[in-house]
Formats: C-alpha cells, sequence, structure tokens
C-alpha cells in the first residue's frame, strides 16, 4: 500500500509539472534571445578574414587589434591573442 501511494504521488507530481504553460516572463526571456549584434558595423578592417583561423569576419567580429594604423578583426579573442604574438608572421600568412 505504502508504494502505491508513492507512486501516486510521484505520478501525480510529474503529470502537474509537465502540463503547465509556460509563464509570461519565461516567453519574454525566450522572446529576447536574438542573433548576436555586430557593433562593428562602420569600421573597414584590413583582411576580410581571421588572420589567425581564417574564419570570414562577415559571420562575426568578437575582438579588434590595432596594428601600423590598420585595424584586425577577430572570430576570438583567442585569435586575437595569437595574432599580437607575432602581428607580421600572421600578416604574412596572409
Amino acid at each position: 500500500m505504502k508504494k502505491f501511494l508513492v507512486i501516486s504521488i510521484l505520478l501525480a507530481a510529474c503529470s502537474s509539472n509537465s502540463q503547465k504553460e509556460p509563464s509570461a516572463e519565461n516567453l519574454k526571456k525566450i522572446d529576447s534571445i536574438e542573433a548576436p549584434v555586430n557593433n562593428f558595423v562602420n569600421i573597414t578592417f584590413a583582411s576580410k578574414k581571421d588572420l589567425n583561423c581564417g574564419m570570414p569576419l562577415s559571420a562575426g567580429v568578437e575582438d579588434t587589434a590595432h596594428y601600423n594604423g590598420k585595424i584586425y578583426g577577430f572570430c576570438s579573442k583567442e585569435c586575437k591573442d595569437v595574432f599580437l604574438k607575432n602581428p607580421e608572421a600572421e600578416i604574412a600568412k596572409q
């Protein structure tokens, strides 16, 4: 009898949770998820690709570096850090 009571309670709890409608607050959170904003729209980059990994900058720019009067875009801070260790070599690879 105790097992039946425990199972009944668990089933009731599970079924009540699965039938809940999403709250207005949760729907707002879902609706507010958008694509990342490109903050580098009006910047002319020295290259069309991330010099470290080769990813096209049109896919997204996460970080930038200024070197010899030019602006270089990078997909990540890690790619920028590799560039900054030896910028001349990275530019030569281009």
